[in-house]
């Protein structure tokens, strides 16, 4: 197995080797997970497979060059100055592309590597100088008061974010990808529009589909299921995902700009989906969780563009979501549809 003698693993406040952390026993699934991507990726294999979610279809295995790998590791490490000796925190679940990626730009730059339990509520972060994790553990993280003296840099990535949050001087980034780009291939300031590629991506767009293309990670004009705005060869604006676009009476809308505008309005806890419609072809449905007034409902609609507005609404105890976290829209539209009767009219 190849040596990594720059990095280091931190578990349980024990400072480890990489072949020490791997050698230890009787340790929790989560744990054993992370030794076996690191096992993998030092294998003499060319290649490393990757699972996809499943958030835009059936999950699948995925397999990268590790050179691939490496070479995507090394513009991350690059654009955050990550170097020997930096810190950075793994609370992603090791067998997704975030969790694996971190595990790739710790061994490839020398880096300590700090060890919490890939969990959504988190109340206690190490000091480090770079932090991956989701916008739902970043909004945990906020709500519990765990980054007030927070120094280092902060990616967000594998959902949306939520915009308009008070983050202080934090030092927030957002990234763009997805498993077939090996991580990110894009990135912004946090409350930027515009996605901006990393060294050596270009895009172009097809019928309103963005298309990457990337040499360093074999990519050529890959299609994406994601609508965007091009500014530049090297720049977008994300619209939503093609796959998601309800089309009502002939305009398509893109759910999570419509989610992203109510929640600016102060509602969390609130989701877009559709139901058949005999005339329009889809109707939009406001789905929410936990307790709304049917006025603060129609308030906030009333605040959309009038072809954005919901004209009902369904109440659900828990989101359907996929093994990854992320909501699971198919499930959802498929609920909507098989429980008529739990449909208000809105407004």
């Amino acid at each position: 197995m190849t040596t990594f003698e720059h990095t280091r693993i931190v578990f349980q406040l024990k400072e480890y080797s990489v072949e020490e952390f791997i050698s230890l026993k009787k340790v929790p699934n989560w744990v054993e997970i992370v030794q076996n991507q690191l096992v993998e990726f030092a294998s003499d294999s060319d290649e490393m497979a990757f699972h996809t979610s499943g958030s835009t279809g059936a999950p699948k295995t995925i397999f990268h060059n590790k050179k691939c790998l490496i070479a995507s590791a090394r513009r991350t490490l690059d654009f955050f100055d990550l170097n020997i000796g930096s810190s950075a925190l793994l609370m992603l679940p090791a067998q997704y592309t975030g969790g694996a990626m971190m595990l790739i730009r710790a061994l490839v730059g020398g880096l300590t590597l700090h060890l919490v339990e890939p969990k959504l509520s988190i109340k206690e972060v190490p000091s480090v100088d770079f932090l991956p994790c989701t916008p739902a553990q970043f909004l945990s993280m906020l709500d519990n008061n765990v980054l007030n003296d927070f120094s280092g840099q902060i990616l967000l990535g594998g959902a949306p974010s939520q915009k308009h949050l008070d983050i202080g001087g934090l030092k927030v980034y957002e990234g763009y990808g997805m498993t077939e780009t090996a991580s990110h291939v894009a990135l912004r300031s946090y409350g930027e529009e515009e996605f901006k590629s990393v060294e050596g991506v270009y895009f172009a767009l097809a019928n309103e589909a963005l298309l990457i293309t990337a040499s360093h990670l074999g990519i050529n004009q890959l299609k994406t299921n994601d609508a965007a705005e091009l500014t530049s060869a090297t720049s977008f604006k994300l619209l939503g995902r093609l796959d998601y676009v309800i089309n009502s009476g002939g305009i398509k809308m893109h759910p999570s700009k419509i989610e992203s505008d109510l929640h600016n309005l102060g509602l969390k806890d609130i989701y877009i989906s559709s139901r058949e419609n005999e005339q329009l072809g889809e109707q939009l449905v406001l789905v929410y969780t936990g307790q709304f007034k049917e006025l603060e409902l129609s308030n906030a609609v009333s605040s959309l563009p009038r072809t954005q507005r919901p004209k009902w609404c369904f109440s659900v105890e828990k989101l359907p979501v996929l093994s990854s976290g992320k909501l699971d829209r198919k499930e959802l539209r498929r609920l909507i549809q098989e429980f008529p009767h739990l449909l208000s009219p809105l407004g």
